[in-house]
C-alpha cells in the first residue's frame, strides 16, 4: 500500500481506473467500434500477433501518441517488447527512449497512470529520460495482476496532454492486450511441448532401431516408451501381442533398458518345450529326479540370476508349474525338481503371451494370483494397426537380405498391395514376403507380380467353399472344424511345410498341434520338420 500511496502523491495529475469496468459514462462511438473489432479479432484468430497489431493501430489512431508499445513483464521483473508504434525497442531495455520512472511504478504498484503534464511535476520533470526525450504526457496501464505486461503511450514536444477518457480507452484496450498475452504464452508453451515431444519421439525411434524394432507409429512408440519406463524402474512386464508382433525383440529391449543390462538374458520359449520338461527347464533338477536326470542341472531361472528371464507364451504353462512359478515371483525362491532345498535366486522376469489371459483366468485355465504377479501389461500393436510402417519395414528387410545393397526396391504398386493386406502373422509374415521376393526375383524393382499369390486374393483366404444357399446348414461343430482345418492348412503353407514352425505361429504347443492334425484328418507321414 505504501508504494501505491507514494505513486498517487508524487504525481498530482495521476488517475487510475478499475480494470474490470474501465469505460466511463460517455465513450466516443468510433472508439467503441474499435474495441468491438479488437474483441472480435481476439475470438476469431489463434495468432496473438494479429490482435496486438490491431491494438497498436487503435492506439495510434485514437490516442495519436508520439510513441506507443505493448511490453511483457517476465517473472524476474525484466521487460521485453511485444509490439511498438513509431519507436525501436531492439536495444537493451535500459536504453529505450521511454519514461522508465513511470514503467517501474506501474510494474511495481499495478496501478494505471495518467500524467497529463509531466513538466508540472518537479520529480518527473527532473527525470533524465523525460528531459532527454522531451516527454510531455504519459499513459501507462498494467496488464494482469500480478503485472505481466504494460501498455504505454506518450506525447512529446508541443502536443497536448492525454485525458481521463484516453486513460479509460487505453485501460479497455489493455483487457484485450492481456488476453492476447495469455494466448501468446499458451501457444509458446504448446510449441515447447511439441518440440519436446518431437525430440522424445526422435530419441525413441533411435532406441527402437538399436533393438531392431522398426517403425514410427504412435502406438509402437507408446508401447516402447511404457516398456522402457517399467524396465528402468525394475518393474515386471507382461507383453501382450499377436504372433509376429515382436515380443521377443521387446523383451530384449526390456533387458537392455533395465538396471540388469550387464547380466544374462535367458529366453524360454514355452511352446517349443514338451509339457513334461517345462518344470525341469525352468527350475532345474537334481540327479535321479527322473529317468533322464543323470546329474544335477540348473534351471533357466538360476542361469538368469542377476539378469532377465523371458517367458515366451507364459499362458501355455501347465497348472502345476504355475504354482511353482507363483512361489518364485512371490518370494524369489525355487526348488529344483526332486530336491527339498529352497534356493534364493535374484532374477527379473518378463513374460509374453498372445492369449487372452484374463479370459483364461475366468475359465479357470490360468491362476488369477499368478496373472496379477506377471506385472504391468504392455500391448504391442498388430501390423494392421500401423500400416504406415510397412514401407519402413520393407526397406529394413531389404537391407537385411542384401537387396538394398544392390539398389533393389519395391514398386509403389507393390507397396500399395502390401499395405492392403491384413497381415494375420504380422511383421514376421511381412519379413518372409520380402525375403521370398528378394530370393526369387532378380529385378531391380520388385512389383506386385513378385509377391505371393495369396496377397492377390480379393478377400480373406478361406479353403472351404460355402455351402449352396438352398442346402441344409451344417452343424456348428462342422463349421468350426472346417474353419480350423482351413486355417491350419494356410499356416502350414505359409511356413512352407515346417510343422513345428506352424505350431509356433499358431501359438500352440507341438503336442496340441499334432493332436489337432490327427483329429481333423490332416495327419501326414510327410514332412515333420
Amino acid at each position: 500500500m505504501r508504494a501505491k500511496e507514494k505513486a498517487r502523491s508524487v504525481i498530482s495529475t495521476d488517475a487510475t481506473v478499475d480494470p474490470t469496468s474501465p469505460l466511463g459514462g460517455s465513450v466516443e462511438e468510433d472508439r467503441l467500434r474499435t474495441l468491438y473489432e479488437i474483441g472480435r479479432a481476439l475470438l476469431a484468430t489463434d495468432e496473438p500477433a494479429q490482435v496486438t497489431a490491431l491494438i497498436r493501430d487503435a492506439m495510434a489512431t485514437h490516442l495519436k501518441p508520439a510513441h506507443a508499445c505493448v511490453i511483457a513483464v517476465k517473472s524476474d521483473g525484466s521487460i521485453e517488447p511485444v509490439i511498438a508504434h513509431n519507436i525501436k525497442l531492439d536495444a537493451p531495455a535500459a536504453s529505450w527512449p521511454l519514461s522508465h520512472t513511470v514503467l517501474n511504478r506501474v510494474r511495481d504498484t499495478g496501478l494505471a497512470m495518467l500524467v497529463s503534464d509531466v513538466q508540472s511535476d518537479p520529480r518527473l520533470g527532473e527525470s533524465s529520460s523525460v528531459e532527454a526525450f522531451r516527454i510531455r504526457s504519459i499513459l501507462c496501464v498494467p496488464l494482469g495482476s500480478p503485472v505481466r505486461g504494460m501498455v504505454y503511450a506518450d506525447r512529446r514536444g508541443g502536443f497536448g496532454g492525454f485525458s481521463k477518457a484516453d486513460l479509460e480507452f487505453l485501460t479497455a484496450i489493455a483487457v484485450y492486450a492481456s488476453l492476447a498475452l495469455d494466448k501468446a504464452e499458451s501457444l509458446a508453451s504448446t510449441r515447447r511441448a511439441l518440440e519436446s515431444s518431437d525430440e522424445r519421439i526422435a530419441l525413441l525411434q533411435t532406441e527402437l532401431l538399436r533393438h531392431q524394432i522398426v517403425g514410427r507409429s504412435a502406438k509402437l512408440l507408446a508401447a516402447y516408451d511404457q516398456l522402457t519406463r517399467f524396465a528402468r524402474a525394475g518393474a515386471r512386464v507382461l507383453l501382450r501381442g499377436e504372433t509376429g508382433t515382436g515380443k521377443e525383440l521387446f523383451a530384449r529391449a526390456f533387458a537392455q533398458s533395465s538396471p540388469r543390462a550387464g547380466g544374462p538374458y535367458v529366453p524360454v520359449p514355452i511352446p517349443s518345450l514338451s509339457p513334461s520338461l517345462v518344470e525341469s527347464e525352468l527350475f532345474g533338477h537334481v540327479r535321479g529326479a527322473f529317468t533322464e536326470a543323470g546329474r544335477d542341472k540348473k534351471g533357466r531361472l538360476e542361469l538368469a540370476e542377476g539378469g532377465v528371464l523371458f517367458l515366451d507364451e507364459v499362458g501355455d504353462i501347465s497348472p502345476d508349474v504355475q504354482v511353482k512359478l507363483l512361489r518364485f515371483l512371490d518370494a524369489g525362491e525355487l526348488c529344483r525338481v526332486g530336491d527339498t532345498v529352497s534356493r534364493k535366486i535374484d532374477t527379473s522376469v518378463v513374460s509374453a503371451t498372445n492369449r487372452p489371459l484374463d479370459k483364461d483366468v475366468a475359465d479357470g485355465r490360468f491362476r488369477s494370483d499368478l496373472f496379477a504377479r506377471l506385472g504391468h501389461v504392455v500391448t504391442l500393436p498388430p501390423l494392421r494397426e500401423r500400416l504406415d510402417d510397412v514401407p519402413i519395414l520393407v526397406d529394413h528387410f531389404l537391407r537385411v537380405y542384401g537387396g538394398a545393397d544392390r539398389g533393389r526396391r519395391f514398386s509403389p504398386a507393390a507397396i500399395e498391395r502390401l499395405q492392403g493386406h491384413d497381415w494375420p502373422f504380422n511383421v514376421r509374415e511381412l519379413q518372409q514376403v520380402v525375403e521370398r521376393a528378394v530370393c526369387l526375383s532378380d529385378k531391380a524393382e520388385l512389383g506386385p507380380e513378385d509377391l505371393p499369390a495369396y496377397l492377390h486374393a480379393s478377400g480373406p483366404t478361406v479353403a472351404a467353399a460355402p455351402s449352396p444357399p438352398l442346402s441344409t446348414p451344417a452343424s456348428l461343430r462342422k463349421v468350426v472344424e472346417d474353419a480350423e482345418r482351413a486355417h491350419i492348412l494356410t499356416t502350414i503353407a505359409f511356413t512352407e511345410g515346417n510343422r513345428r514352425r506352424a505350431a509356433e505361429v499358431l501359438g500352440v504347443s507341438p503336442d496340441t498341434f499334432y493332436r489337432r492334425l490327427k483329429d481333423l484328418g490332416l495327419q501326414d507321414p510327410g514332412s515333420d520338420r
